[in-house]
């Protein structure tokens, strides 16, 4: 999901009024009155799920939107039957299917990899015989490292800042989680796992092959239910291969990005000592486009790597409306489609967006993705 600045999400008290072609689950009316806040589980770490020692002061109100929500009633009676999902739904324990979107991901990358394999190549040719080829051979298995549930933790905490949840938010997360993981039919309850990001804003993330990260203030400010149609949404990510197969092509892309910023860095030397000394400049730069030349007249492929960034942006963008519908497959549809209604009001300000920005945009326009979810409820009618 995108990111949202979280402030004014309070203003929007309308959230909760499915549009046209999503029935409500409940009926809209007047909404009961809070429970006690001696009955609400209190979110600080040691007592998850208990109420607040006396001594301790009592939590701040949370401040999210109630005007329009269907009233949240307690479940009462027997469990209600476990949900069927639909033939696109991934059932198995461990996901690591790939879909149309996850596979146009992966080919996409191919000219990025054939560029690293290039320069691994070129740095293998300084190795003494029989370590070059050694060198290769691990590089191309390395990718395998990415699956690897420790370094995916390294991954979490050292690229994108997640951390562990704490014994209260993992308390007030994991049955959100787990009822979305129930209607997907995945029986083990250690497939993924729950990650925390200290920010202030409205966002969540499927990471790797097993993380499933969601913001501080979601946690803690969206209302469950919105928040388990979010989470629904990154399951659809992960069912779909869209994490591991994004992960992959940017580990094998590494060596031919370092090389780009080599590359640019040589550029911006060239350009100060053309300044200097006129010849010698020239001289470098010569050099230097006689060596593109050269890669291109051997790898022509590599020359598709200037327009790649655009495909992948389009790739992802088609992986969010994938995971939507993943998400409403599940019977989260209404609600997704709330939160996103909730969220358009953000994206006004890419209605100025320009052209360039706009194919470089990794996630679709909110009125196109309320749009598609729309269009799935009419097709399942």
């Amino acid at each position: 999901m995108p990111p949202q600045q979280a402030a004014p999400y309070a203003q929007y008290g309308q959230y909760g009024q499915p549009a046209q072609g999503f029935a409500p689950q409940q009926p809209v009316g007047q909404q009961p009155a809070p429970p006690a806040p001696a009955q609400q589980p209190y979110l600080a770490e040691g007592y998850a799920g208990q109420t607040p020692p006396s001594q301790a002061p009592a939590p701040a109100p949370v401040p999210v939107p109630t005007q329009g929500y269907p009233p949240v009633q307690a479940p009462t009676g027997p469990p209600p039957p476990a949900y069927t999902p639909g033939p696109d739904v991934h059932v198995q324990p461990v996901q690591r299917r790939a879909d149309a979107t996850a596979l146009t991901t992966l080919l996409l990358m191919l000219p990025n990899f054939l560029g690293s394999l290039l320069v691994v190549w070129a740095v293998s040719a300084l190795m003494p015989t029989g370590v070059d080829v050694a060198f290769i051979i691990v590089w191309l298995a390395s990718g395998a490292f990415v699956f690897y549930r420790p370094a995916e933790r390294l991954f979490a905490k050292t690229l994108l800042r997640w951390r562990e949840p704490t014994g209260a938010e993992l308390a007030a997360l994991r049955p959100l989680w787990d009822e979305v993981m129930a209607r997907a039919n995945i029986k083990n309850p250690a497939a993924y796992e729950l990650w925390i990001e200290d920010k202030e804003e409205i966002n969540a993330a499927a990471a790797a092959g097993h993380m499933v990260g969601v913001t501080r203030w979601s946690l803690h400010h969206l209302p469950p239910e919105r928040l388990t149609a979010v989470l629904a949404h990154e399951l659809g990510h992960h069912v779909g291969g869209h994490a591991w197969a994004g992960l992959l092509g940017l580990w094998y892309a590494l060596p031919g990005r370092v090389a780009r910023r080599v590359a640019g860095w040589v550029l911006r030397v060239v350009a100060v000592v053309a300044q200097v000394v006129p010849l010698l400049g020239c001289l470098v730069g010569l050099v230097f486009v006689g060596l593109v030349i050269a890669v291109a007249v051997t790898f022509p492929p590599v020359l598709i790597v200037f327009v790649t960034p655009y495909l992948l942006a389009w790739a992802g963008r088609a992986a969010e409306l994938r995971a939507d519908r993943t998400a409403a497959e599940l019977g989260y549809g209404p609600l997704l489609h709330a939160v996103l209604s909730g969220w358009q009001a953000f994206d006004a300000e890419r209605a100025e967006e320009k052209l360039l920005e706009r194919l470089m945009a990794t996630h679709p326009p909110m009125h196109q993705r309320i749009r598609e979810l729309e269009k799935f409820a009419d097709a399942a009618r």
